[in-house]
């Protein structure tokens, strides 16, 4: 009888521990007050073993702790491997940033930055930042910052093989747009140019 137990026990392991690893993880976190109601605000990256990652956005009303008010499932690219981890960070007080990142294998490591800001009582895409570089070719770079909340946009473009850069700076018809609409592989147009 004993025997039995432990090989129904050995086989019913793996599920578990498969089902534990499957979960998705605490990536990041960080706290502020972005709706500025003197209570702490926090917003969780969970990320999962296929590579992508889950916004979740918090609000206290003083008494009852954090609450979830929103959740977006798979909206941020994480990568499976070193170099691809997630990230937030602070912007201003009514803001903060989704760090993307590929730096861990490849020629051209790049960064992504989603600026989320507290504005009209919601949160917003206020803003959209991608850097990259060459690691062999130093002349091919490039960088591009947009402000979704006063349409305007610079660009920087280093095309590679010593040719002369690309500066562009100006106005977009982009505007912000509330955060719950953010998917995976949303990208400012005004900065498609880094992609061609």
């Amino acid at each position: 009888m004993m025997l039995r137990a432990l090989a129904l026990l050995g086989l019913l392991l793996p599920v578990s521990v498969a089902a534990d690893t499957a979960s998705p993880r605490l990536a990041a976190a960080l706290s502020g007050d972005w709706n500025g109601d003197e209570n702490p605000d926090a917003v969780l990256l969970y990320v999962h073993d296929d590579g992508m990652a889950d916004l979740v956005l918090m609000e206290s009303n003083g008494y009852e702790g954090l609450q979830e008010v929103l959740r977006l499932s798979q909206a941020v690219w994480s990568g499976t491997m070193a170099g691809m981890m997630p990230g937030i960070e602070p912007r201003s007080e009514t803001s903060f940033a989704i760090r993307s990142e590929q730096t861990g294998i490849g020629r051209t490591p790049w960064y992504q930055w989603v600026t989320v800001a507290w504005r009209n009582g919601g949160y917003v895409v206020a803003g959209y930042d991608y850097s990259f570089y060459d690691r062999l070719d130093l002349s091919h770079h490039g960088d591009c910052s947009v402000n979704l909340l006063n349409g305007r946009f610079t660009l920087s473009l280093g095309p590679g093989d010593e040719a002369a850069e690309v500066h562009r700076e100006g106005a977009t018809d982009e505007a912000a747009f509330p955060l719950a609409e953010l998917t995976d592989g949303w990208q400012a147009r005004a900065c498609f140019a880094l992609f061609q």
